[in-house]
């Protein structure tokens, strides 16, 4: 009869013989997984076959996309930096924002969005959409575009502003052509009609929809003649007239509650 010392010893031999296919079966899958990973990721594997690009293409060109792009596609298809890829996308002038993704087995698809500009932004810049300041040239581009202008990183402040203030004075039969936020944070206003507005930080809206109205109801047939309206008071605003009027009405003051 078997003694309990000998099954505890094939008992024992048994385990360790378990361990040790284990053990092996499981370097033999990590070597598997290592040399197939090597094999995946090297460079020169599984190279992108395709760059593919959507977007408008009214002012972008498929070869400056390509050429932007070129040395940011090469390599593996798996190791392939996509932010590097849209970072070289949205560098170029025309384009807004871009978004790049793998297409399988082993294409890369760029998606973009043109520049869309809102006015012309100082001497020879632009202002987008977002009013991000942007340094565009070519062909094709309308000139019918408010101007705008101000210190550096008001871009987007000056927009929305011109937005605003533009609704207010097209009640008044008033387009706003020009809009300046000057260094003291002031504001001048250039109208279709040629006369000037200059108006300070407080209340702006306010004080535009007062000479707004105002202009609908009395100044509007006087328009030519107006040189310049000053709305930086409370609770008027003054009108400085053109020269062959300034010796009757110069610089006259309308109360207005």
């Amino acid at each position: 009869m078997p003694s309990v010392e000998t099954n505890r010893a094939e008992t024992g031999s048994m385990g360790l013989f378990k361990a040790a296919v284990l053990l092996f079966s499981l370097l033999l899958v990590l070597l598997v997984l290592a040399f197939g990973a090597d094999r995946f990721l090297r460079t020169d594997n599984f190279p992108v076959r395709q760059v593919r690009f959507e977007g408008e293409f009214k002012h972008v060109r498929q070869q400056e996309l390509e050429a932007a792009v070129m040395t940011a596609v090469h390599g593996n298809f798996f190791l392939l930096n996509l932010d590097a890829v849209k970072t070289r996308v949205e560098s170029l002038p025309w384009v807004y924002k871009a978004s790049v993704r793998r297409q399988w087995p082993q294409d890369v698809s760029v998606q973009f969005v043109e520049q869309q500009l809102a006015a012309r932004w100082g001497e020879s810049a632009w202002l987008n959409q977002v009013g991000d300041v942007v340094r565009i040239s070519g062909d094709g581009i309308t000139t019918d575009f408010p101007r705008l202008d101000g210190p550096n990183g008001t871009g987007p402040q000056v927009l929305e502003r011109y937005t605003r203030l533009s609704q207010i004075l097209a009640t008044a039969g008033l387009k706003l052509e020009c809009l300046t936020l000057t260094a003291r944070r002031t504001w001048k206003l250039v109208l279709d009609k040629g006369m000037v507005v200059v108006l300070d930080r407080e209340q702006t809206e306010r004080k535009v929809e007062r000479f707004a109205r105002v202009y609908a109801q009395s100044l509007a047939p006087y328009a030519s003649d107006i040189k310049q309206v000053d709305l930086r008071y409370s609770n008027g605003f003054a009108v400085e007239w053109s020269d062959h009027r300034a010796s009757n009405a110069s610089g006259k003051r309308i109360e207005h509650g």
